[in-house]
């Protein structure tokens, strides 16, 4: 595992800290790793959620029939 440190100020740690307890996470390690993975895949969803938006309206393209229509006068 790759160690990285971060810096806060002495009241946004105390807050961190007693949150910690409050939540019984085992580390500060634990509750971050937890907030990042919880972000990434956020991030992931919003991403898939707009492509299947996307496809959905490409297949209102693709299966336009008045379009059939135009390609076989041309083709």
């Amino acid at each position: 595992m790759k160690t990285i440190t971060i810096k806060l100020p002495e009241d946004e740690s105390r807050e961190l800290d007693s949150y910690i307890k409050k939540k019984n996470y085992p580390s500060k390690s634990e509750f971050i790793r937890n907030l990042i993975m919880e972000r990434l895949d956020s991030n992931k969803k919003e991403k898939i959620g707009w492509m299947i938006i996307a496809e959905k309206s490409m297949k209102k393209m693709w299966d336009n029939k008045k379009d059939d229509k135009i390609w076989e006068k041309c083709l």
